[in-house]
Protein backbone atom coordinates (compact mmCIF):
# COMPACT_ATOMS: atom_id res chain seq x y z
CA UNK A 1 0.00 0.00 0.00
CA UNK A 2 1.21 3.65 -0.61
CA UNK A 3 2.60 5.36 2.39
CA UNK A 4 -0.06 8.26 1.74
CA UNK A 5 -3.11 6.48 1.15
CA UNK A 6 -2.23 4.34 3.99
CA UNK A 7 -1.92 7.60 6.16
CA UNK A 8 -5.02 8.81 5.15
CA UNK A 9 -6.78 6.07 5.43
CA UNK A 10 -5.51 5.68 9.40
CA UNK A 11 -6.57 9.37 10.36
CA UNK A 12 -3.38 11.26 9.61
CA UNK A 13 -3.49 14.93 8.31
CA UNK A 14 -0.65 16.40 6.00
CA UNK A 15 0.13 19.67 8.64
CA UNK A 16 2.20 22.39 7.26
CA UNK A 17 4.45 24.22 9.86
CA UNK A 18 7.76 26.71 9.28
CA UNK A 19 9.82 23.52 9.86
CA UNK A 20 8.10 21.65 6.65
CA UNK A 21 4.90 19.43 6.30
CA UNK A 22 4.24 16.75 8.59
CA UNK A 23 1.85 13.87 9.20
CA UNK A 24 0.36 13.38 11.85
CA UNK A 25 -2.12 11.63 14.14
CA UNK A 26 -2.78 13.28 17.20
CA UNK A 27 -4.65 11.14 20.09
CA UNK A 28 -5.92 13.53 23.08
CA UNK A 29 -9.17 12.09 23.65
CA UNK A 30 -9.76 8.42 23.35
CA UNK A 31 -8.06 5.84 26.00
CA UNK A 32 -8.85 2.86 24.06
CA UNK A 33 -7.10 4.32 21.23
CA UNK A 34 -4.25 5.33 22.84
CA UNK A 35 -4.02 1.64 24.67
CA UNK A 36 -4.13 0.28 21.56
CA UNK A 37 -1.58 2.36 19.82
CA UNK A 38 0.94 2.05 22.25
CA UNK A 39 0.41 -1.88 22.34
CA UNK A 40 1.16 -1.99 18.70
CA UNK A 41 4.30 0.05 18.91
CA UNK A 42 5.27 -1.68 21.98
CA UNK A 43 5.25 1.13 24.60
CA UNK A 44 4.99 0.21 28.36
CA UNK A 45 2.69 2.20 29.62
CA UNK A 46 0.64 2.65 33.13
CA UNK A 47 -2.84 1.73 33.41
CA UNK A 48 -4.24 3.36 36.36
CA UNK A 49 -6.95 1.04 36.30
CA UNK A 50 -8.27 -1.17 33.25
CA UNK A 51 -9.05 1.46 30.75
CA UNK A 52 -7.39 4.57 32.00
CA UNK A 53 -3.86 5.25 30.36
CA UNK A 54 -1.65 7.77 32.04
CA UNK A 55 -1.06 9.31 28.85
CA UNK A 56 -2.29 12.66 28.22
CA UNK A 57 -1.70 13.31 24.48
CA UNK A 58 -0.31 10.89 21.94
CA UNK A 59 1.36 11.87 18.78
CA UNK A 60 2.47 9.83 15.47
CA UNK A 61 4.54 11.94 13.39
CA UNK A 62 6.44 11.85 9.95
CA UNK A 63 7.33 14.29 7.36
CA UNK A 64 6.04 14.70 4.37
CA UNK A 65 8.46 12.00 2.54
CA UNK A 66 7.66 9.88 5.14
CA UNK A 67 11.24 10.44 6.79
CA UNK A 68 11.57 11.51 10.33
CA UNK A 69 9.52 9.24 11.89
CA UNK A 70 8.30 9.66 15.18
CA UNK A 71 6.26 8.20 18.48
CA UNK A 72 5.24 10.31 20.59
CA UNK A 73 3.91 9.49 23.80
CA UNK A 74 4.11 10.91 27.65
CA UNK A 75 6.54 13.47 27.03
CA UNK A 76 8.76 10.27 25.55
CA UNK A 77 9.87 11.03 21.81
CA UNK A 78 10.85 7.68 19.82
CA UNK A 79 12.39 7.84 16.44
CA UNK A 80 11.63 5.37 14.49
CA UNK A 81 12.68 3.85 10.89
CA UNK A 82 10.06 4.53 8.49
CA UNK A 83 9.77 0.76 7.52
CA UNK A 84 9.04 0.14 10.88
CA UNK A 85 6.73 2.91 11.64
CA UNK A 86 4.53 2.45 8.79
CA UNK A 87 4.64 -1.05 9.78
CA UNK A 88 3.00 -0.27 13.31
CA UNK A 89 0.51 2.20 11.21
CA UNK A 90 -0.58 -0.76 9.13
CA UNK A 91 -1.76 -2.49 12.79
CA UNK A 92 -3.76 0.21 14.03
Amino acid sequence: MEYTKLLKAKGFNLNSYPEGKFWEMIVTDNEDKKQHICDVFGADIELFDSNITDIDTLILQCAEDFTKCIFYYDCNPFDMESNTFMNCVKNI
